[in-house]
């Protein structure tokens, strides 16, 4: 046998044969390397005594698949590495709850305002709510009988004194007589009143003497 069969020199200064010394390294390998000599040895003998011998996978095929069989599949392990955990976010779904009931709500309430709106200019020219504009407000929100002045509605409410900024839908109210005076808010320095030149009408927000501010409509 040639140096070159022998690889470096053990623990005790002498060279091993190459084979030796891989099998000492690997010892799963030489387990599973006389596995496949002892399987293969077998076989041919049993074919052998058959009188034919068929084509024998090489010692290095059998080894890999023991091997393989024994241990996990690289390319298992591969996927397993690359799979990244998912979590859900635990309050993505919740936070949106209240984000989703605030604007309903809003929407719910922005519909309120525009049908009264819509149903106070629908009696544009009638004379029938003059002297009556709290009434008239009352209605065009489809109720009545809630306050008997506009000044005992002005009082029960939380007040805002800049009138000129009046939302869609405000009341706003007018210290022009004892009982004072309510129109509706258009959001754009407009109002719709049931004393507008003595009917329904649309006048500027500061049509009306003495101005006292506005409030939200608790209807």
């Amino acid at each position: 046998m040639t140096a070159a069969a022998y690889g470096s020199p053990g623990p005790g200064g002498s060279a091993l044969p190459r084979g030796a010394a891989f099998l000492a390294a690997n010892p799963v390998t030489t387990v599973l390397g006389l596995a496949a000599g002892a399987v293969g040895a077998a076989l041919v003998g049993s074919q052998a005594a058959q009188g034919d011998l068929p084509d024998l996978p090489s010692a290095a095929a059998v080894t890999a698949d023991l091997h393989l069989t024994a241990g996990a599949s690289p390319a298992v392990d591969s996927a397993k590495s690359v799979v990244a955990p998912v979590s859900a976010s635990p309050t993505s779904a919740a936070a949106t709850v209240p984000e989703l009931t605030k604007a309903a709500g809003m929407a719910h309430q922005q519909q309120k305002i525009d049908a009264a709106i819509d149903r106070f200019e629908s009696k544009i020219g009638s004379t029938q709510y003059e002297n009556y504009c709290e009434r008239a407000v009352e209605n065009a929100f489809g109720t009545q009988h809630h306050y008997a002045s506009a000044i005992e509605d002005w009082e029960s409410q939380q007040q805002h004194k800049d009138w000129q900024n009046a939302p869609r839908g405000a009341m706003v109210f007018y210290d022009t007589s004892s009982d004072g005076h309510v129109a509706l808010s258009l959001g754009d320095g407009r109002v719709v009143s049931s004393s507008a030149h003595h009917q329904v009408g649309i006048v500027p927000i500061g049509y009306f003497q003495h101005p006292l501010g506005w409030a939200y409509a608790p209807y």
